[in-house]
């Protein structure tokens, strides 16, 4: 009779079990593009049994969790070069603006999909606001930051930000207008009309920059591109 490897078994059930799940999370992505999102939604597009996705997953609100964050983690991953070749902090703050307002606008499906993340998944908008308190805190410490506190500032540039993920999304307007959303973050925030354009303008360079190597390496430009 022959022996069973049971090393072998275990690690063939892990592989089955990890490829599953990410089915799971790759069928969530198309359902939130496409619209609103139910288990039941997220195992047909898998091809799945409903029971397969509670194995996985205690519930939806799991799902997104998990969703959201390996999105914000992906997004992070990608950005940060774009984003600290400025040696600026408001103008870091600019580029990684413009370079997310871009990736949102420049697809229906995936505005629909990074709108939601930012707004409606959990810790994902959370994520987000990292970075950005980590560049009005610099800019307040350089003396670059007209508002009392650099918390104060994190909310009016969520706040923008959010309300034009949201028009994005919705087709209310399209990727022409992200440099005038960056500038007026800019100007909300305490820039002069005049440094504000500045910044906006040398966002849009290193946004420009940042597709550029990417397209070069044959990369997709941000997570789900």
């Amino acid at each position: 009779m022959a022996r069973v490897n049971l090393a072998r078994r275990a690690e063939i059930g892990s592989a089955k079990r990890a490829r599953t799940r990410a089915a799971i999370l790759d069928a969530a992505r198309e359902c939130y593009a496409a619209g609103p999102v139910t288990v039941d939604a997220v195992t047909r597009a898998a091809g799945l049994a409903k029971g397969t996705f509670y194995v996985h997953f205690e519930d939806l609100a799991a799902l997104e969790a998990e969703l959201g964050a390996t999105f914000i983690a992906e997004l992070d991953e990608r950005l940060q070069p774009a984003r600290l070749a400025a040696s600026d902090p408001l103008t870091r703050l600019a580029t990684a603006t413009t370079i997310l307002l871009r990736y949102i606008a420049a697809q229906p499906a995936r505005a629909r999909l990074a709108a939601h993340a930012a707004v409606e998944i959990p810790g994902v908008n959370q994520a987000v606001l990292v970075r950005m308190r980590e560049d009005l805190a610099a800019a307040q410490a350089a003396g670059c930051l007209a508002l009392p506190s650099s918390d104060l500032a994190a909310r009016i540039v969520s706040a923008i930000f959010l309300q034009a993920a949201r028009d994005l999304s919705r087709a209310r307007t399209d990727g022409g207008t992200v440099p005038h959303i960056v500038g007026a973050i800019l100007r909300a925030i305490g820039c002069t009309p005049d440094d504000a354009a500045a910044r906006t303008a040398e966002a849009a360079g290193n946004a420009d920059n940042f597709a550029h190597q990417l397209a070069a390496t044959g990369e997709p430009d941000l997570p789900g591109g």
